[in-house]
């Protein structure tokens, strides 16, 4: 079953630029934002996923040609409990459109993921009529896409892109492989003490189960935070929520004993790069299960890609089901 996007309402030319594909049996919704000031997409939010009994259902998201800065698209899916109930789900944490379960808000954002800011054509440009970059003082939008799949934040579904068309500064092969990702290989005694300053951080589970209302967890893993993740997320670590006292302490991404696993304070980029964060488990496993991604901050000889802005340049997003096996 191919669904494709409405275009928008009003005089902007569209084309169909990413098809989001379910490379699983059972139905997927496909979450997205954009970035304040950033554009506007028309699509039902969230785009579901209808298993035909097979995978292979798709959703194709018309981009306008002026451009569209800051968007961000990721999976969401029910799973069954570990214990045989219902209502356990994957990748519901927030954005338009989509509920957040009931009694324990919605989960920490350690979503697999596509973002990027399309660029403009240039028959847009010759007539001016460039999406302003919002990040850009007032300048329009360039003339080339920049994308990645972030995993600064954690993973849930494994995934792979394919571009279609000419990208010479997109990855290698046009393709970014991240299909072998499993959940059970997310780290559960990560040494988060920046070398030993923070004792009590040196023996961290990066494991994200779905919690219960009362401040317990289940059994059922819905995800791995990212080492600055677990240090700065609260979410679903600080339930109940208010008041703090049974959940875990977690940071400001900027805090002393966050500062060199997120990167977002006085740690520069040289230091951040060369820091404590390159060598914890997790971002050992993103550079050897997703080679071509972003595993932390400034990670971005790594994944950070160029394509141009054309008709002819496609993204193809399969998201498949959760890999739980050892």
């Amino acid at each position: 079953m191919l669904t494709t996007l409405p275009a928008l309402a009003q005089d902007v030319s569209t084309h169909p630029r990413l098809k989001i594909i379910n490379g699983c049996s059972e139905v997927i919704s496909i979450n997205h934002i954009v970035g304040h000031n950033g554009g506007k997409l028309t699509a039902p939010n969230p785009a579901v996923l209808q298993p035909s009994g097979q995978a292979g259902d798709s959703v194709t998201f018309n981009i306008p040609d002026k451009g569209l800065a800051g968007t961000r698209f990721w999976p969401s899916m029910k799973v069954q409990c570990a214990d045989g109930s219902s209502g356990c789900s994957i990748g519901e944490s927030g954005g338009p459109g989509l509920v957040c379960p009931a009694g324990i808000g919605c989960a920490p954002p350690v979503d697999s993921k596509f973002e990027g800011t399309f660029g403009c054509f240039a028959a847009e440009a010759a007539k001016g009529n460039c999406q302003i970059n919002p990040s850009g003082n007032g300048a329009p939008l360039p003339d080339t896409d920049g994308w990645d799949t972030s995993m600064v934040d954690g993973y849930t579904l494994p995934y792979k892109v394919e571009i279609k068309g000419s990208c010479p500064n997109g990855p290698k092969k046009n393709k970014i492989d991240c299909s072998k990702l499993n959940l059970s290989q997310c780290p559960t005694s990560e040494d988060l003490s920046t070398n030993g300053a923070y004792p009590t951080l040196a023996n961290e589970d990066l494991t994200l189960n779905f919690p219960t209302p009362s401040g317990g967890t289940t059994d059922t893993q819905t995800g791995c935070y990212s080492p600055c993740s677990k240090l700065s997320i609260g979410d679903w670590q600080n339930i109940p929520h208010p008041p703090f006292s049974n959940g875990p302490t977690t940071y400001e991404p900027s805090a002393p004993q966050a500062d060199y696993y997120c990167c977002g304070g006085s740690v520069g980029v040289e230091a951040c790069r060369n820091g404590p964060v390159v060598k914890t488990d997790y971002v050992k496993l993103i550079h050897k299960i997703c080679p071509q991604t972003y595993a932390y901050a400034y990670d971005d000889g790594t994944g950070n890609f160029s394509c141009p802005a054309t008709a002819e340049t496609i993204y193809e997003v399969t998201f498949f089901c959760p890999l739980q096996d050892s």
